[in-house]
């Protein structure tokens, strides 16, 4: 699920990538026979959890509690993060290692996008209000069983990242601002709009993202992550994620300005740029 508008047109390349040494075979037969047991195990928990929540047990949960409807939706997008974590750190030795946090308050988001478990990791490193997330409209029509009508449940925008849609792409956007502005939820953008080839931070597409910081008007907190990106589509995670430690750093808040958003999310992003720079740096000389 991956992100917010289609105008990155004429942005500056992102920087040339420092990629890690390749894997020795040994390793890499077996990280794909537990990245397959993870796989498998992830499988059946989407056919049997989220397929069959989203169908018979969350609806009437939200007939029987509207009141309540923001809550159970952050529980059950929780469940998930948690669960799909979970499962790749049990079958598939995947670490996790955090540093900095969020507060149980409504915000902002923006993390980078290297892999197929940026958006779990992303969702359980917001403890408040949960994230609206901006996904792109093949994932709303995929036939992988639970994930449409999971986006449905929780009300995430659709797009489509093409130009000719964007007018009418925008109201849900800013609906999920205004929600965001009241508190009743947070946004968690992946502006790049897609998962990246070689694990930097590609230019961000600005349309959306600069729509969300005007109205939402929430503490904006950057994500940066690392580790994954060799883990990029599901077949990349079916055959070498097993094993890999995923480093976070989070940054921030930072207050977005009443003008030259532009500037701010240039500022944004270059931190985002310095702050992986330095998480690399950091692991190669520890290596």
């Amino acid at each position: 699920m991956n992100t917010i508008s289609s105008d990155a047109l004429g942005a500056a390349p992102a920087d040339s990538p420092t990629l890690p040494a390749p894997a020795s075979r040994v390793t890499r037969i077996y990280r794909a026979a537990r990245s397959l047991i993870f796989l498998l195990a992830f499988s059946l928990y989407l056919f049997i959890v989220i397929a069959g929540g989203n169908r018979f047990l969350i609806p009437p949960l939200l007939k029987l509690f509207p009141r309540h409807s923001v809550r159970i939706r952050r529980v059950w997008l929780r469940l998930h993060a948690l669960a799909t974590t979970g499962l790749a750190r049990t079958f598939g030795g995947m670490r996790l290692k955090v540093q900095g946090t969020i507060p149980r308050e409504s915000v902002v988001a923006i993390m980078n996008h290297q892999s197929v478990m940026d958006i779990p990791v992303g969702v359980l490193l917001i403890p408040g209000p949960y994230p609206i997330i901006p996904t792109r409209d093949r994932y709303a029509r995929a036939r992988i069983p639970g994930m449409p009508s999971l986006i449905r449940l929780l009300r995430f925008p659709v797009v489509s990242q093409k130009r000719e849609n964007l007018r009418n792409e925008l109201p849900a956007i800013a609906e999920a601002a205004d929600s965001t502005a009241r508190g009743d939820t947070s946004m968690l953008i992946f502006a790049e709009g897609h998962r990246t080839r070689d694990g930097q931070i590609a230019p961000f597409m600005r349309t959306g993202l600069r729509l969300v910081l005007e109205r939402a008007k929430r503490p904006v907190y950057c994500i940066v992550a690392d580790g994954l990106w060799h883990a990029r589509t599901t077949f990349d995670a079916a055959t070498g994620f097993a094993g890999a430690t995923c480093s976070v750093r989070i940054l921030g808040p930072f207050t977005p300005p009443s003008s030259n958003l532009d500037g701010f999310i240039d500022e944004l992003r270059d931190r985002m740029v310095v702050e992986l720079d330095a998480m690399r740096a950091s692991r190669t000389a520890s290596a």
